[in-house]
């Protein structure tokens, strides 16, 4: 054996509350699960052996759906998520302004502009102020809205008739600010075009690494769109081997035929049709509670949807898109329904990216079809409030229904749209079993396997990982405690070490501590 841990409590996943105290590993894979008296037989003098003086053995986590190389990217940029003031985002971008070279970008992420006191991003006028020499980028937390100074206006070069490009009413002049997915995800585009191979790879590294410290071993990166000629998808691709996890691609383009000649088994991702509640722009069938002007966004015409839908389905890809509003996420079930019954396909797995705020009808369509639903329990565990503010009391209870969809039998996985929140599965598990809301609340075994075997369900992956088994990938988490005897405080438990393909990744050992 090339590793032994012994002495653990040994959540398998493999049958309810399976238990058992030791894990034997061989060429990346497990060999063994049983009793620390089985495996520690299975021991050679060249085997390493970890006692694990009681600590929690589960499969390694995944989180299906966060933006990899953004991720990357946020981890070097200006923190604001905190900031209450336009003031405060200025002084955290001064902060970042300081220690980057003249005409470099800064970047800023996390804000909140519905939560500063002046309900919006700062102007362009208060951004040149605390960056005269680099052009800055803001973006929200949601990454459906952002904002620039005038240094980076000028680059980033927009058509007047953007649509999200927010206008001075009087003037009628760019404020600086990029109101909806079409504008925004533009102006990133030009914000991130000066970076190199060099600078993706090393946000990849930094985005698994974190990754890797809070016990995720497979992470579904949603990438392409945001670099020219999606070179942040070529770089992931040649790269994988020098990462510490395993990565899922899901390739965010349209070009069905261009993701066949790659050889990959699946397109989309957040392919957005509409785009996020803060910004009133998710779509629904019913205005917003606190704009009753406003019913959302509809990014992608409803022919281009089905279009596209039906190609990729009759390609034989497993397909993803974005849908949060209930009007968007029924025109893609029913996109999806449709090219179903045009050319019927076995077990195809497709994606609802979010799936917020699902009809009835989209509920049950989505079990008789069989669809993967990767959600984000974070959102409504963090931002519950929110959602009664948008939506109201109605539109928020059926918002996130976690606890119907797992009942029903559906496969709901859990990720955390990083940078939208930070990667971290404990805090998603706490939010699943433990929401603000008691309708949305799953028992600890669901919240578990939403991160563990539906994760890997959902990338066709469940014969490989989510589970302890023998025969199955060496892809564990340590945890200092028990989440089912912790269970109203999973987020306290500290991931104390990952191991992946049997190799130590992230330990709070620093003696375990090796390269995959």
């Amino acid at each position: 054996m090339d590793l032994c841990l012994i002495n653990g409590n040994v959540i398998t996943m493999a049958l309810p509350n399976k238990r058992e105290e030791a894990v034997a590993v061989r060429e990346g894979r497990i060999a063994a699960v049983g009793s620390s008296r089985a495996v520690s037989a299975l021991a050679t003098p060249e085997s390493q052996v970890i006692d694990l003086d009681g600590k929690t053995v589960l499969p390694g986590f995944i989180d299906s759906h966060a933006h990899c190389f953004l991720t990357g990217m946020s981890l070097t940029a200006a923190q604001v998520g905190t900031a209450t003031t336009t003031a405060d985002v200025c002084e955290l971008v001064h902060e970042k302004a300081a220690e980057t070279e003249p005409g470099k970008w800064v970047y800023a992420m996390g804000c909140l502009p519905f939560a500063l006191q002046e309900k919006r991003f700062p102007s362009m006028r208060e951004l040149d102020a605390v960056a005269r020499e680099n052009p800055v980028y803001v973006c929200a937390a949601t990454f459906h809205s952002g904002a620039t100074n005038s240094l980076g206006l000028r680059l980033i070069d927009p058509d007047p008739e953007l649509h999200g490009l927010e206008k001075d009413p009087g003037a009628g002049q760019p404020t600086g600010s990029f109101l909806s997915d079409t504008a925004m995800f533009f102006a990133l585009r030009h914000a991130l075009g000066g970076l190199s191979d060099a600078d993706i790879l090393a946000a990849y590294r930094r985005a698994t690494g974190w990754a890797a410290s809070r016990g995720v071993t497979t992470l579904h990166c949603l990438d392409g769109q945001f670099v020219e000629g999606d070179r942040d998808v070529e770089v992931l691709l040649r790269s994988e081997s020098e990462l510490p996890i395993r990565t899922v691609l899901m390739f965010q383009t349209f070009d069905v035929q261009r993701a066949v000649e790659m050889g990959l088994p699946r397109i989309g991702g957040c392919l957005t049709i509409d785009g996020a509640v803060f910004e009133h722009t998710a779509l629904y069938h019913e205005p917003y509670t606190d704009e009753p002007s406003l019913s959302g966004d509809l990014y992608i015409p409803e022919e281009k949807i089905r279009a596209f839908v039906d190609e990729a389905h009759r390609a034989g890809l497993q397909i993803g898109m974005h849908a949060i509003g209930d009007r968007a996420v029924d025109m893609l079930v029913s996109a999806y329904a449709e090219a179903q019954q045009a050319y019927p396909r076995e077990d195809c797995r497709h994606r609802v990216e979010h799936f917020i705020t699902p009809t009835e009808w989209a509920v049950n369509e989505a079990r008789e079809l069989g669809l993967a639903l990767p959600m984000q329990p974070i959102f409504s565990g963090r931002w519950n409030p929110e959602y009664v503010y948008f939506l109201g009391e109605e539109r928020a209870d059926r918002s996130d229904p976690f606890k119907r969809l797992c009942s029903m039998g559906v496969v709901v996985s859990g990720g955390s749209d990083s940078p939208v929140t930070e990667i971290n599965p404990l805090l998603g598990i706490q939010s699943a079993v433990n929401n603000p809301n008691p309708k949305r609340r799953v028992s600890v075994e669901d919240g578990l396997r939403m991160f563990t075997i539906n994760g890997a369900w959902v990338a066709f992956e469940e014969r490989e990982k989510g589970t302890l088994e023998a025969g199955k990938l060496a892809d564990m988490v340590v945890l200092d405690g028990d989440p089912y005897a912790q269970c109203e405080h999973i987020d306290e438990l500290t991931v104390e070490m990952t191991i992946c393909g049997g190799g130590v990744v992230h330990s709070r050992i620093p003696e375990l501590a090796q390269a995959k």
